[in-house]
Protein backbone atom coordinates (compact mmCIF):
# COMPACT_ATOMS: atom_id res chain seq x y z
CA UNK A 1 0.00 0.00 0.00
CA UNK A 2 0.92 3.38 -1.07
CA UNK A 3 1.74 5.97 2.04
CA UNK A 4 1.22 9.51 1.02
CA UNK A 5 3.95 11.52 1.97
CA UNK A 6 0.99 13.95 3.75
CA UNK A 7 -0.26 11.44 6.05
CA UNK A 8 1.11 13.32 8.70
CA UNK A 9 -0.92 16.11 8.39
CA UNK A 10 -3.87 17.31 9.82
CA UNK A 11 -5.69 20.04 7.80
CA UNK A 12 -6.00 20.77 4.40
CA UNK A 13 -4.13 21.86 2.05
CA UNK A 14 -2.19 18.68 2.44
CA UNK A 15 0.74 20.73 0.90
CA UNK A 16 -0.10 24.32 2.47
CA UNK A 17 -2.36 23.82 5.89
CA UNK A 18 -4.45 26.66 6.45
CA UNK A 19 -3.79 27.08 9.84
CA UNK A 20 -0.89 25.25 12.05
CA UNK A 21 -1.16 23.24 14.89
CA UNK A 22 -2.81 23.68 18.23
CA UNK A 23 -2.42 26.11 20.55
CA UNK A 24 -3.55 29.55 19.36
CA UNK A 25 -2.10 32.63 21.36
CA UNK A 26 -3.99 36.07 21.25
CA UNK A 27 -2.89 39.24 22.72
CA UNK A 28 -5.01 42.18 24.02
CA UNK A 29 -8.00 40.73 23.34
CA UNK A 30 -11.06 42.95 24.36
CA UNK A 31 -14.47 40.59 25.74
CA UNK A 32 -17.88 42.77 25.71
CA UNK A 33 -20.40 40.22 27.50
CA UNK A 34 -24.02 40.61 28.49
CA UNK A 35 -25.97 38.82 30.59
CA UNK A 36 -29.72 38.71 30.16
CA UNK A 37 -32.45 36.46 30.50
CA UNK A 38 -34.54 34.87 28.29
CA UNK A 39 -38.16 32.54 27.73
CA UNK A 40 -36.64 28.66 28.00
CA UNK A 41 -39.00 27.65 24.98
CA UNK A 42 -37.26 30.31 23.11
CA UNK A 43 -33.65 28.15 24.06
CA UNK A 44 -35.38 24.96 23.64
CA UNK A 45 -35.46 24.77 20.01
CA UNK A 46 -31.85 25.80 19.62
CA UNK A 47 -30.70 22.53 21.42
CA UNK A 48 -29.32 19.09 20.30
CA UNK A 49 -30.24 16.07 22.14
CA UNK A 50 -29.67 15.68 25.24
CA UNK A 51 -29.18 18.94 26.23
CA UNK A 52 -32.26 20.46 27.90
CA UNK A 53 -32.66 24.23 28.64
CA UNK A 54 -31.86 25.58 32.17
CA UNK A 55 -34.77 26.78 34.04
CA UNK A 56 -33.74 30.50 34.69
CA UNK A 57 -33.38 31.17 30.90
CA UNK A 58 -29.62 32.17 31.08
CA UNK A 59 -27.98 33.72 28.02
CA UNK A 60 -24.74 35.39 27.26
CA UNK A 61 -24.52 37.88 23.98
CA UNK A 62 -20.54 38.71 23.84
CA UNK A 63 -18.47 40.97 20.97
CA UNK A 64 -14.55 39.96 20.66
CA UNK A 65 -12.29 42.06 19.01
CA UNK A 66 -9.36 39.90 18.62
CA UNK A 67 -6.09 42.74 17.33
CA UNK A 68 -3.31 40.02 17.46
CA UNK A 69 -3.96 36.11 17.15
CA UNK A 70 -0.98 33.94 16.42
CA UNK A 71 -3.00 31.42 13.84
CA UNK A 72 -5.02 32.87 12.17
CA UNK A 73 -4.95 36.98 12.57
CA UNK A 74 -6.73 39.64 13.68
CA UNK A 75 -10.82 39.61 13.82
CA UNK A 76 -13.99 40.86 14.93
CA UNK A 77 -16.25 37.82 16.57
CA UNK A 78 -20.29 38.50 18.12
CA UNK A 79 -22.73 35.14 19.43
CA UNK A 80 -24.84 33.99 22.26
CA UNK A 81 -24.22 31.51 24.46
CA UNK A 82 -27.02 29.65 26.44
CA UNK A 83 -27.94 27.73 29.54
CA UNK A 84 -28.39 24.41 29.75
CA UNK A 85 -28.37 21.00 31.76
CA UNK A 86 -26.54 18.05 30.38
CA UNK A 87 -26.44 14.82 32.70
CA UNK A 88 -27.86 16.86 35.52
CA UNK A 89 -25.07 19.84 34.83
CA UNK A 90 -25.60 22.97 34.28
CA UNK A 91 -22.82 24.24 31.42
CA UNK A 92 -23.59 26.36 28.15
CA UNK A 93 -24.45 25.72 24.08
CA UNK A 94 -23.54 27.65 21.30
CA UNK A 95 -26.06 28.46 18.77
CA UNK A 96 -24.29 30.86 16.70
CA UNK A 97 -21.43 33.06 16.32
CA UNK A 98 -20.32 35.58 13.34
CA UNK A 99 -16.92 36.50 12.52
CA UNK A 100 -15.44 39.38 9.75
CA UNK A 101 -12.56 36.70 8.76
CA UNK A 102 -12.72 33.61 6.58
CA UNK A 103 -9.04 32.85 8.20
CA UNK A 104 -10.61 32.53 11.45
CA UNK A 105 -13.54 30.41 10.41
CA UNK A 106 -12.38 27.64 8.95
CA UNK A 107 -10.25 26.45 12.32
CA UNK A 108 -13.16 27.20 14.65
CA UNK A 109 -15.60 25.31 12.56
CA UNK A 110 -13.23 22.22 11.57
CA UNK A 111 -11.87 21.89 14.77
CA UNK A 112 -14.36 22.59 17.76
CA UNK A 113 -17.17 22.90 15.79
CA UNK A 114 -18.22 25.91 15.92
CA UNK A 115 -21.26 27.48 14.39
CA UNK A 116 -19.31 30.61 12.61
CA UNK A 117 -20.64 32.47 9.33
CA UNK A 118 -19.50 35.46 7.77
CA UNK A 119 -21.06 39.13 9.54
CA UNK A 120 -19.85 42.87 8.85
CA UNK A 121 -19.29 43.36 12.76
CA UNK A 122 -17.93 46.79 14.51
CA UNK A 123 -16.63 47.03 18.21
CA UNK A 124 -16.68 50.56 19.38
CA UNK A 125 -16.14 52.93 21.86
CA UNK A 126 -18.12 56.09 22.28
CA UNK A 127 -16.72 57.95 25.40
CA UNK A 128 -17.61 55.67 28.08
CA UNK A 129 -19.94 53.54 26.47
CA UNK A 130 -19.20 50.31 24.05
CA UNK A 131 -21.63 49.17 21.46
CA UNK A 132 -20.88 46.31 19.39
CA UNK A 133 -23.17 45.77 15.91
CA UNK A 134 -23.41 42.72 13.71
CA UNK A 135 -24.45 43.26 9.67
CA UNK A 136 -25.11 40.32 7.70
CA UNK A 137 -26.49 40.35 3.97
CA UNK A 138 -27.37 44.51 4.85
CA UNK A 139 -29.48 43.41 7.54
CA UNK A 140 -28.38 44.66 11.33
CA UNK A 141 -29.58 41.60 13.62
CA UNK A 142 -27.67 41.98 16.62
CA UNK A 143 -26.49 44.94 18.82
CA UNK A 144 -24.56 45.10 22.18
CA UNK A 145 -24.33 47.76 24.75
CA UNK A 146 -22.40 48.24 27.76
CA UNK A 147 -21.15 50.74 30.03
CA UNK A 148 -18.44 50.51 32.72
CA UNK A 149 -19.25 51.76 36.02
CA UNK A 150 -16.64 50.24 38.26
CA UNK A 151 -13.52 47.86 38.43
CA UNK A 152 -14.29 44.18 38.29
CA UNK A 153 -12.82 40.93 39.40
CA UNK A 154 -12.78 37.63 37.76
CA UNK A 155 -15.10 35.98 40.27
CA UNK A 156 -18.01 38.27 39.52
CA UNK A 157 -18.37 37.36 35.96
CA UNK A 158 -20.73 34.26 36.06
CA UNK A 159 -18.80 31.38 34.17
CA UNK A 160 -19.78 30.08 30.76
CA UNK A 161 -18.16 26.57 30.90
CA UNK A 162 -18.56 24.36 29.80
CA UNK A 163 -19.52 25.28 26.57
CA UNK A 164 -21.01 22.93 24.08
CA UNK A 165 -20.50 22.88 20.44
CA UNK A 166 -22.37 20.49 17.78
CA UNK A 167 -20.12 19.49 15.50
CA UNK A 168 -21.17 18.53 11.68
CA UNK A 169 -19.24 17.73 8.82
CA UNK A 170 -21.23 16.19 5.83
CA UNK A 171 -20.22 13.16 3.59
CA UNK A 172 -19.02 13.48 0.14
CA UNK A 173 -21.51 10.88 -1.03
CA UNK A 174 -24.68 11.62 0.67
CA UNK A 175 -26.81 14.15 2.28
CA UNK A 176 -25.71 12.48 5.53
CA UNK A 177 -23.12 13.61 8.60
CA UNK A 178 -19.35 12.04 8.34
CA UNK A 179 -19.24 13.56 11.60
CA UNK A 180 -21.50 14.82 14.11
CA UNK A 181 -20.72 15.26 17.88
CA UNK A 182 -21.48 17.12 20.86
CA UNK A 183 -17.98 18.96 21.43
CA UNK A 184 -16.91 20.73 24.95
CA UNK A 185 -14.79 23.90 23.14
CA UNK A 186 -11.33 23.92 23.69
CA UNK A 187 -9.82 25.19 27.36
CA UNK A 188 -7.98 28.29 27.50
CA UNK A 189 -4.84 28.65 29.52
CA UNK A 190 -2.33 31.30 30.51
CA UNK A 191 -4.61 33.94 31.11
CA UNK A 192 -3.15 37.76 31.60
CA UNK A 193 -6.14 39.79 32.04
CA UNK A 194 -5.39 43.48 31.96
CA UNK A 195 -8.36 45.03 32.51
CA UNK A 196 -11.60 44.19 33.79
CA UNK A 197 -14.75 46.58 34.40
CA UNK A 198 -18.10 46.17 35.07
CA UNK A 199 -21.54 47.71 34.49
CA UNK A 200 -24.94 47.72 32.90
CA UNK A 201 -25.69 46.24 29.42
CA UNK A 202 -28.22 45.61 27.02
CA UNK A 203 -28.80 43.25 23.69
CA UNK A 204 -30.86 43.79 20.78
CA UNK A 205 -32.06 41.18 18.43
CA UNK A 206 -33.59 42.03 14.83
CA UNK A 207 -34.81 39.17 12.53
CA UNK A 208 -32.52 37.41 10.26
CA UNK A 209 -32.73 34.68 7.64
CA UNK A 210 -29.62 33.38 8.83
CA UNK A 211 -31.05 31.20 11.85
CA UNK A 212 -33.51 31.37 14.35
CA UNK A 213 -31.27 32.85 17.39
CA UNK A 214 -32.38 35.74 17.02
CA UNK A 215 -35.66 34.77 18.71
CA UNK A 216 -33.38 34.52 22.23
CA UNK A 217 -35.30 37.68 22.86
CA UNK A 218 -34.39 38.84 26.41
CA UNK A 219 -36.67 39.42 29.18
CA UNK A 220 -34.31 40.91 31.83
CA UNK A 221 -30.76 42.36 31.63
CA UNK A 222 -28.87 41.01 34.53
CA UNK A 223 -25.19 42.97 33.99
CA UNK A 224 -21.76 43.19 31.94
CA UNK A 225 -18.28 43.10 31.69
CA UNK A 226 -15.60 44.56 29.58
CA UNK A 227 -12.45 42.63 29.60
CA UNK A 228 -8.78 42.97 28.11
CA UNK A 229 -6.55 39.55 28.12
CA UNK A 230 -4.46 37.72 26.73
CA UNK A 231 -4.63 33.85 26.31
CA UNK A 232 -4.04 30.31 24.32
CA UNK A 233 -6.54 28.10 23.74
CA UNK A 234 -5.88 24.16 23.73
CA UNK A 235 -8.04 20.92 21.65
CA UNK A 236 -11.75 20.08 23.12
CA UNK A 237 -13.21 17.39 24.16
CA UNK A 238 -15.99 14.62 22.14
CA UNK A 239 -18.79 14.07 24.81
CA UNK A 240 -20.83 12.45 22.84
CA UNK A 241 -20.07 10.82 19.15
CA UNK A 242 -23.49 10.38 17.88
CA UNK A 243 -22.57 8.57 14.46
CA UNK A 244 -20.85 5.74 17.31
CA UNK A 245 -23.95 5.58 19.33
CA UNK A 246 -26.20 5.06 16.32
CA UNK A 247 -23.85 2.10 15.04
CA UNK A 248 -24.18 0.38 18.67
CA UNK A 249 -20.57 1.09 19.17
CA UNK A 250 -19.72 -0.05 22.56
CA UNK A 251 -16.89 2.16 23.16
CA UNK A 252 -18.49 4.85 25.72
CA UNK A 253 -19.33 8.16 24.07
CA UNK A 254 -19.36 10.22 27.04
CA UNK A 255 -16.34 11.70 28.70
CA UNK A 256 -14.37 9.74 26.14
CA UNK A 257 -11.23 12.52 27.09
CA UNK A 258 -9.72 13.39 30.84
CA UNK A 259 -9.59 15.79 32.79
CA UNK A 260 -10.26 19.84 31.87
CA UNK A 261 -7.79 22.39 33.26
CA UNK A 262 -10.05 25.52 34.59
CA UNK A 263 -11.54 28.07 32.25
CA UNK A 264 -11.80 31.73 32.85
CA UNK A 265 -15.04 33.45 31.77
CA UNK A 266 -15.60 35.22 28.69
CA UNK A 267 -13.39 32.72 26.72
CA UNK A 268 -15.23 31.60 23.60
CA UNK A 269 -12.99 30.43 20.91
Amino acid sequence: MLVSQFDDHWVMPSDSPTYPALPPYYRDTLFQLVYYTTHKDNVAPLLPKPLEPADDGMCCAFAIKVPFCSHWGAFNEVGVVVKVVLDGKEGYFLPCLFLNSSDAIAPGREIWGCPKKMAQISIEHYEGELTSTAVRAGVPFLRLNSRIIGPAIPEEIPPITPTYLLKMVPSADRHEPAIKQLVENGPVFDVKITKLFKGPGVVKWEPTVSGDFWKLQPVEFVGAFYQVCDFAQGPGRIVIDYLQERAGSTVPAHGRSGKRESVSAGSNR
